[in-house]
């Protein structure tokens, strides 16, 4: 998959990079403040779908690029090992942010710490994934032994 002669996984990881962390920055700060809940936590549902499908559309942009080999040694091999499971705490991290905004506007209590706390940890999950994958797939590509 290409765009412009680019492969489409070299421009796609920059929005999964980017807004990731962006959805989960705002994700943890709509689980402790009702106030951000309220005046932003709409934005953040929709900011965590958008970087939910541009983690989901740099995996598969990535197996495509990458052809089907198998996961080798160095930074390559753990780029790709990580690569495969960062679109489960992304997709986990818009899925509990919905429930997070709406228990807000109810009264239900122990449903809004519920939703709160698995934000929470959708949010830390997909900061570290990201981390670890941008972080494996730079060393791959720039790194002094890639």
């Amino acid at each position: 998959m290409t765009i412009f002669g680019l492969p489409l996984h070299v421009l796609v990881v920059h929005a999964a990079v980017v807004l990731l962390p962006l959805a989960a920055l705002g994700t943890l700060l709509i689980a402790v403040s009702a106030r951000a809940r309220k005046r932003y936590g709409s934005l953040v549902v929709l900011g965590s779908f958008v970087a939910a499908g541009s983690v989901v559309l740099a995996r598969l942009s990535g197996e495509s690029l990458n052809g089907g080999t198998q996961a080798g040694p160095g930074w390559l091999g753990v780029h790709v090992t990580w690569g495969l499971l960062a679109p489960w705490p992304a997709v986990a991290l818009a899925v509990t942010s919905l429930p997070l905004v709406l228990a807000g506007r109810g009264k239900s209590r122990p449903f809004l710490i519920t939703a709160a706390l698995l934000s929470v940890v959708s949010a830390l999950a997909s900061i570290a994934i990201i981390v670890v994958v941008g972080h494996a797939g730079a060393e791959a590509v720039w790194g002094s032994n890639a």
